[in-house]
C-alpha cells in the first residue's frame, strides 16, 4: 500500500465573508485543485477534508432570514448540507485537473457522520459560536422559541452558541479506508463529520452541535496511518500575530511545537487547534506535518514556504513524494 496523507482544507480556504458568491468559491476550489495537482497524480493516496464553519454560517443566514416563512435547519442537517456543496465542488474541481493533465484517477466525495461524546458534561459548555449576529430582540425571541444559548459580542451584536464534544468515532471510516487503498482520491469527514451520538440501542442520530475538524483530521490520519497531514488556511495573519511566519520557510521539530504549544500565549483558537492537531499527528505515528495558505501551496510544495514539523530526517518528507 502506498504511504497516504491527509489534506486538511480551513473552512475560509474557499469562502471568506458573507459576500463570497458560489462561483467564487468554484474558482478557489479550481485554483486548490491546480496547486495540489502534484500530490493528486503521485504515489500518494489521498483523503481531502475541508472545514464547514463559513458555509454553516451562511445555510443558518439563510434559514434565520426565511425563519418567517420556512423551517429551522438543524446542525446536523446544516452539516449534511455542506459536506454536499463543498465536496461537489471540491471533488468536480480535482477531476477536472486529473482530465486536464490526462490522469485516469478518480475522486469520491463521501458525506460522512461522526459519532460524538454523549457525556452530558460536554454539552453544558457552550462556546462554539455559530450563524448569524442577532439583535437583542430576535435574540431573546429565538431563545424562548428553540431554547438556543445566546450570547453578546460587544459591537456586533448577539449569537447563538453551541457545544464542542470530543469525537470518538468516523462512522464510515472503513469505506473510507478501502477507496483510499484503491488509490481513490477520497473527500471525506468535511467540517468534521456530521455530529452524530449513539443511543443505547447503538442507533444513531444527529444533534445540536460541531465538531473540530482539527481533531478529525489528526484521527482520520491515525486510522489510515497517514503519514503527513498538509493543513491549508485562507491567510497568514493569524499565524505572523502568534510568531510563525507561513509565506517564507520554516521548519521546527516536534519539541519546538511542544514548547510554543506550552506557553499557552497564542489568542487565536484556529491557530491553536491546528497546530494541536499537528502535534497530535506526530505523536500518533505521523512523520511530517506541514502547514500553509492557498496563495503559497505552490512554493509549499517546492519546500520554499510554509511551516514544516518533523524531527530530522523524517521516515517520509513530503517534498521527495512529489
Amino acid at each position: 500500500m502506498s504511504d497516504a496523507i491527509v489534506v486538511l482544507l480551513n473552512g475560509e480556504v474557499l469562502v471568506g465573508s458573507y459576500q463570497s458568491t458560489i462561483q467564487e468559491q468554484k474558482s478557489k476550489a479550481m485554483a486548490l485543485a491546480d496547486k495540489l495537482l502534484p500530490i493528486f497524480v503521485s504515489d500518494l493516496n489521498v483523503v481531502v477534508m475541508h472545514g464547514n464553519k463559513p458555509q454553516v454560517g451562511y445555510v443558518l443566514f439563510r434559514s434565520e432570514i426565511a425563519s418567517h416563512v420556512l423551517h429551522q435547519v438543524p446542525l446536523d442537517v446544516c452539516g449534511a448540507d455542506t459536506q454536499g456543496a463543498t465536496g461537489y465542488m471540491l471533488s468536480q474541481s480535482i477531476t477536472n485537473a486529473l482530465r486536464i493533465n490526462k490522469s485516469k484517477r478518480k475522486v469520491m466525495p463521501i458525506v460522512t457522520q461522526t459519532v460524538i461524546n454523549s457525556d452530558s458534561k460536554y454539552y453544558e459548555e457552550k462556546n462554539k459560536q455559530i450563524g448569524p449576529w442577532l439583535d437583542r430582540g430576535t435574540a431573546e425571541q429565538r431563545r424562548q422559541a428553540y431554547g438556543w444559548s445566546i450570547i453578546e459580542e460587544p459591537g456586533y451584536g448577539y449569537r447563538r452558541v453551541v457545544s464542542s464534544p470530543p469525537a470518538i468515532e468516523i462512522v464510515e471510516i472503513e469505506g473510507i479506508r478501502q477507496l483510499v487503498q484503491s488509490g481513490m482520491i477520497v473527500v471525506a469527514a468535511g467540517g468534521g463529520g456530521i455530529p452524530v451520538i449513539e443511543n443505547k440501542d447503538g442507533l444513531l442520530n444527529g444533534v445540536e452541535a460541531v465538531v473540530d475538524t482539527d481533531q478529525v483530521a489528526s484521527m482520520l490520519a491515525q486510522q489510515l496511518n497517514a503519514k503527513i497531514i498538509l493543513v491549508v488556511v485562507g491567510d497568514a495573519f493569524k499565524f505572523i500575530s502568534a510568531g510563525i511566519e507561513l509565506d517564507t520557510y520554516m521548519h521546527i521539530s516536534r519539541s519546538e511545537l511542544e514548547a510554543i504549544l506550552n506557553k499557552q500565549n497564542i489568542s487565536s483558537s484556529m491557530v491553536m487547534r491546528t497546530l494541536h492537531s499537528a502535534n497530535n499527528h506526530l505523536q500518533n505515528n505521523g512523520c511530517q506535518a506541514v502547514i500553509t495558505t492557498l496563495d503559497n501551496l505552490h512554493l509549499t510544495l517546492k519546500k520554499e514556504s510554509g511551516l514544516w514539523i518533523y524531527d530530522s530526517d523524517p521516515e517520509i518528507d513530503l517534498s521527495e513524494m512529489i
